[in-house]
């Protein structure tokens, strides 16, 4: 095979597999995924490295020696004793040196002419590694190009070696080999079993076909390469691993790790579509709730006023009624010729009377259906917040959205939820919604909804009330009374009947529109105290929607560029 033209075809595809790990991960930044960022890193990284074998096993199975014996150099230092529970990247380098790379990790590099083309990860006991198990299920064995689980030839049984393997993904499940080491110290009867019992514990845990090897470092140390079994595993290394087209295939295995990463995205992405579209749906759901609870309330208010109206008009016949009989001009006289003898008993008398009356009577029937209207109203709003109060709850607690890969995203969603529970929580309890009432409508939106509000609606519609009755009441019946001063109150009886039945209909429009007024704009700022106190949820919602938008677009260009760039390498290494 001509190298020149293999290397120059690997160099090529290498620098575009490259470019597609580098868009691929900056989405696993932008998706907040730092798991698959250090995969892919690592891939990056691995496009350069050697081929890289992982050995996993219990301690005293044999591995430094099956290590040493497999490479036919001295890699590993084979002692009698356990060594510590550090796991060792061993490399090429022109010296020899060593390097704690953290308290689990250490790299030792040694001027061993194999290591330029294979670099070993030896791990200590898979007891200990069941402790630190994320320093190779996470950073070695997805870039790995075989992992070698090495089991006592007389007892494969051990429980922390298939407790590892366990931890490792199911997606990269398919590099395993299984090896029986130290088969010298087992009968052929036994090696036949224990094989058998390996394939039944591989297939138990997802491996279809699980590749088992026997072999012997002490056999193959001393000549017995034909019964050692390294020949046989070799042969599956260079056939499977570094033989025939070591590049292609190198290649192929990023490749593969890529398109598991790109499908856990597609998975999270999907996952976080599905959140963003309930959240949206609930963002829809508070403002139809607020939307209806505002229409309702203004309803209540319209028939709250029919109902004051009414009954003004009501009283104002009472007071008219008596009014024009008291302009009698029997009664007139009675009380002109009664004057001489108590003021009590003239006819300003009678007027300031009538006018106290009025408002009597006007102020003890308003004041019950104020408090009615009050309590109608105070109850729809609190069974609103309640409603939204409950609906967040439940938002609150969804579980959809994955903790564990967007970790940042469900922390910022809880904090804005758990945000806008409180508001909308407040409202229900805090005083401080009785002063904000009194306010200026243009003012600061009410904080709460306490049971002090009944009163403050009340006393909007009472204030407004009594304003209306004294400005009308207190005007017409000081007309008459200058004309009393005047003494033309028996001529001009017509055009005061007129005039005070006039200036009680303007007070009725005055009251109306003033009760409407006041009333609607209190209460539009209550809804929207209670909408604001949902901008985080909204804005939330909002620059997710924004968020997801480019990522969606740029996981379809990755996903169409792998699809592209596997059929290039395969095609490209068919033709060399």
């Amino acid at each position: 095979m001509d190298h020149a033209i293999l290397n120059t075809t690997y160099a090529r595809f290498k620098f575009k597999l490259d470019e597609l790990l580098k868009a691929l991960a900056t989405l696993a930044y932008e998706v907040n995924t730092p798991d698959l960022q250090r995969v892919i890193d690592d891939l990056r990284s691995n496009l350069n490295e050697p081929f890289l074998f992982v050995v996993v096993g219990e301690v005293k199975a044999g591995k430094s020696s099956f290590i040493n014996a497999l490479l036919g150099a001295d890699i590993c230092p084979v002692d009698a004793a356990p060594c510590t529970d550090v796991i060792q990247q061993i490399v090429y380098a022109p010296e020899k040196s060593q390097v704690s790379l953290n308290e689990h990790l250490r790299r030792v590099a040694l001027p061993n002419e194999i290591l330029k083309t294979i670099a070993i990860v030896d791990t200590p006991g898979t007891n200990t590694i069941i402790r630190h198990h994320q320093e190779i299920t996470h950073k070695f064995i997805p870039n790995s190009d075989l992992v070698m689980f090495v089991f006592p030839a007389k007892n494969p049984h051990t429980l922390t070696s298939w407790e590892l393997l366990d931890f490792v993904s199911e997606e990269w499940r398919r590099k395993v080999v299984f090896v029986l080491q130290q088969a010298d110290l087992a009968r052929p009867d036994e090696l036949k079993v224990n094989i058998e019992k390996v394939k039944e514990y591989a297939i138990q845990r997802g491996i279809s076909e699980p590749k088992v090897f026997c072999t012997s470092a002490e056999w193959e140390q001393n000549g017995q390469p034909e019964r050692s079994g390294f020949t046989e595993m070799r042969r599956f290394i260079q056939e499977t691993v570094t033989g025939g087209n070591p590049y292609r295939l190198k290649l192929e295995s990023a490749l593969a790790t890529s398109g598991q990463a790109v499908k856990k995205i597609s998975l999270s992405l999907n996952e976080r579509q599905q959140q963003l579209a309930r959240d949206a749906a609930m963002v829809e759901n508070i403002k139809n709730r607020l939307s209806t609870g505002e229409r309702q309330t203004n309803f209540e208010v319209a028939s709250l006023i029919d109902r004051l109206v009414a009954n003004y008009d009501r009283i104002r016949s009472e007071v008219v009624l008596e009014f024009e009989e008291g302009l009698s001009v029997l009664s007139l006289f009675k009380r002109s010729f009664a004057s001489l003898f108590s003021k009590k008993e003239s006819v300003k008398s009678w007027i300031n009377e009538l006018q106290q009356q009025f408002e009597k009577r006007l102020n003890t029937t308003f004041e019950d259906l104020a408090n009615d209207g009050a309590q109608h109203f105070v109850n729809g709003i609190r069974q609103l917040l309640q409603g939204l109060i409950e609906d967040l709850n439940r938002i609150r607690n969804d579980q959809a959205l994955s903790e564990e890969i967007f970790r940042r995203i469900g922390d910022q969603r809880r904090e804005v939820l758990e945000d806008v529970r409180s508001k909308v929580s407040s409202l229900l309890k805090n005083d401080s919604f009785i002063n904000s009432l009194k306010s200026d409508p243009g003012s600061i939106a009410p904080a709460a909804m306490g049971g002090g509000a009944l009163a403050i609606i009340g006393a909007i519609i009472m204030t407004t009330t009594k304003l209306a009755f004294m400005d009308v009441t207190g005007g017409v019946l000081t007309g008459i009374g200058m004309l009393i001063a005047a003494g033309m109150l028996v001529f001009k009886r017509g055009k005061i009947k007129r005039d005070f039945r006039a200036g009680l209909e303007k007070g009725r429009r005055q009251f109306e529109s003033e009760l409407r007024e006041k009333l609607t704009g209190k209460l539009r700022i209550i809804y929207e105290d209670i909408d604001r106190s949902f901008l985080g949820f909204y804005d939330f919602v909002e620059q997710e929607q924004k968020r997801l938008a480019p990522l969606e677009k740029n996981y379809g260009e990755i996903q169409q560029n792998l699809h592209t760039l596997s059929s290039e390498i395969r095609d490209g290494f068919n033709m060399t």
